[in-house]
């Protein structure tokens, strides 16, 4: 069986392919710049949550790539 014969075979069956897992740079950037920010100013507490909210938004895909 060909590598084409496979595919053909892989999307009559409904296989469909991850989503692309890239985060903007520019919006990752962003916020840590904001964390390094808060750390300078002595809020560790508040560069804490920013961290959390990091985390939250690339695990909810509100990152991706191409996103404002």
């Amino acid at each position: 069986m060909s590598l084409r014969d496979k595919v053909q075979d892989w999307i009559d069956k409904g296989f469909t392919p991850a989503p692309n897992p890239l985060v903007s740079k520019r919006l990752v950037l962003k916020n840590l710049n904001q964390i390094l920010s808060l750390l300078e100013d002595e809020s560790p507490y508040m560069a804490g949550e920013r961290i959390k909210f990091l985390i939250t938004d690339i695990e909810n895909d509100k990152l991706k790539a191409g996103e404002i």
